[in-house]
């Protein structure tokens, strides 16, 4: 994001007098508006209150307008400096409703900002200064830069989060019917892979009783009854969307498989045909199958087009090592996503009152999730649908994400269905939604950025649809 409300100053400001003032909002003769305590001793004159009715709670005008007051009144009492300790905003009464006129477009709101008018200041220590409540702009400024969160959500099909990544050095880079790949052969237990190839980077319980995890974004193992029984380099159902959000590991995704010794992705149909020493022939669906007493190896060709006469040079692009027993089941996501769109909204109602979100009841009102991306030893995104994504970061939530396509599932009518987010609703135009847009809404081209006190919210609009429709949504906690 090119714009961000909310920016903590953190340099180590000098004394230059006896009361310790940073440069914020002084360029005026106004005393100015402290983002840390003194790092000293001083004396609060007195604790004011300024308040304001208005239709625009949360628009920056707003703030200014109290915050202006207050140094006003911090400068006629012969303050040096403010502190903000408290903010309200609570809906207005409005007569009007009791005299029967029209209040359409009259709601109003009483808010409010309290401080303390501080004076004098003897430098005691020069030890690391505390952040106060509320930095100069008027945001309220959280411990640690995060929500209050102390329940880790977790997934029954993964490992717990450790402190380091089980990633181990794997140097067999060989693919073959009868060795597997690896290292490792179809067959294996679930436990026996992960310790050999480490933990999965991405894992996927879509279709009962089959696990699909992902090694980086080009190795996908099938896990049924807990026996590996398909491996691939590619898998259809994931967006590129999704696909993108995957970490990259330096093996699995930079070191090439090699098929009898020599062979990797890219060879010509020729070459692999000339190494197997078989003839081959490509089936309808420009593939190679070769068939073992138990396992099967299939090799998938791209082509080239050489010339106008439409000869084509084919090349190996993929594989597939899989069971001859395995039979493949239709993934297919549970649909829950209306009930967890409307969780959400009750979610982005309880924040704008300025509470935060405890994972543990995210967790129960969003379901089981059915995937999880490992981003790092901190960090993952757990996957609840097809459009919904939730970020943690050291057991705190980071941010809440509605994406425009995760799977392509064919047949799927879920994923017709249109994502929304309160009023924001997936496929709207700018101009249909342009009534929910407060006063104080960013703009940058086709991003859109709206800020409360916990939460900023970004609205992504297509600019290659003449109808400027929206297709991602991201909430990012402060």
């Amino acid at each position: 994001m090119n714009f961000s409300p909310l920016k903590i100053i953190t340099l180590a400001y000098l004394f230059s007098s006896s009361l310790y003032i940073p440069s914020v909002n002084a360029t005026d003769n106004l005393p100015p508006i402290l983002d840390y305590y003194p790092n000293c001793s001083y004396k609060i004159i007195e604790y004011h209150l300024a308040k304001v009715i208005t239709e625009q709670p949360l628009a920056e005008q707003t703030a200014l307008t109290l915050l202006t007051k207050l140094r006003r009144k911090a400068k006629d009492r012969g303050a040096d400096a403010l502190i903000l300790i408290n903010k309200d905003v609570n809906k207005a009464m409005s007569m009007d409703k009791f005299y029967g006129q029209n209040t359409a477009n009259a709601t109003k709101f009483i808010v409010s900002y309290e401080a303390e008018l501080i004076k004098g200041c003897k430098v005691v220590s020069r030890s690391e200064t505390k952040a106060t409540p509320y930095n100069h702009k008027g945001y309220q400024v959280k411990k640690g830069m995060s929500s209050s969160i102390t329940i880790q959500t977790k997934v029954v099909f993964t490992p717990p989060t450790k402190a380091k990544l089980n990633h181990p050095i794997i140097t067999n880079n060989e693919l073959s019917l009868v060795n597997g790949i690896y290292g490792i052969n179809i067959g294996l237990e679930y436990q026996q892979v992960i310790d050999k190839f480490g933990e999965p980077s991405i894992v996927l319980s879509m279709t009962e009783g089959l696990i699909i995890t992902g090694y980086g974004r080009s190795h996908w193992l099938h896990f049924q009854n807990n026996k590996l029984v398909k491996v691939q380099s590619k898998l259809s159902i994931v967006s590129p969307v999704l696909l993108n959000m995957v970490p990259l590991r330096d093996f699995f995704d930079k070191t090439p498989w090699v098929l009898a010794t020599k062979i990797a992705r890219q060879s010509s149909f020729l070459d692999v045909k000339t190494a197997m020493m078989m003839d081959m022939k490509l089936n309808s669906q420009k593939e190679v199958v070769i068939k073992g007493k138990e396992n099967s190896l299939i090799l998938a060709f791209g082509y080239r087009q050489l010339s106008e006469d439409n000869d084509k040079n084919y090349f190996l692009e993929d594989f597939s090592l899989e069971s001859n027993s395995y039979i493949e089941t239709k993934s297919k996501v549970e649909n829950k996503r209306e009930g967890q769109f409307d969780s959400l909204r009750r979610i982005i109602a309880n924040l704008n009152q300025g509470n935060s979100i405890d994972l543990g009841l995210l967790k129960s009102v969003l379901g089981q999730p059915f995937g999880r991306i490992t981003v790092s030893a901190t960090s993952y995104i757990d996957i609840y649908n097809e459009n919904l994504l939730v970020e943690i970061k050291r057991a705190e939530l980071v941010s809440i994400q509605l994406l425009d396509e995760l799977f392509r599932i064919k047949g799927d009518l879920s994923t017709k269905t249109p994502w929304y987010l309160g009023d924001f609703v997936q496929g709207k135009s700018i101009k249909d939604l342009d009534s929910f847009f407060p006063a104080d809404i960013y703009k940058l081209d086709n991003m859109y950025e709206i800020d409360s006190e916990e939460y900023q919210l970004t609205l992504f609009f297509d600019d290659s649809d003449e109808n400027n429709t929206l297709y991602e949504a991201k909430v990012t906690m402060y």
